[in-house]
């Protein structure tokens, strides 16, 4: 099977984000990377979300955690790209496809 990439865009307070499918292994190794320490499981928030903001949300390039203003604008924007980063899109706007 061919791996395709896709991305996926979300208005979100009034502001276009765009997030890309990068596979699924590029998902597991987000997670894997996103651990406090290498003998511990407890996860990062800092570290996924920093990944996810550098890695999946592709427009605007280069969002960082401090440029929102609240949590709840960044979670929701955190949320999209964890649902297309964990490949949670694909029966909706298909139209966006990039191939």
């Amino acid at each position: 099977m061919a791996n395709k990439f896709y991305q996926r865009e979300k208005e979100i307070n009034g502001k276009k984000y765009v997030a890309q499918f990068n596979g699924l292994s590029a998902a597991m190794s987000a997670i894997d990377s996103s651990y406090v320490s290498d003998s511990s499981s407890n996860m990062s928030l800092v570290k996924l979300n920093e990944y996810i903001l550098k890695n999946v949300i592709v427009e605007p390039k280069g969002l960082q955690i401090d440029d929102f203003d609240d949590f709840d604008e960044l979670n929701e924007v955190i949320a999209f790209g964890q649902q297309v980063m964990q490949g949670k899109f694909r029966d909706e706007n298909k139209s966006t496809d990039k191939k």
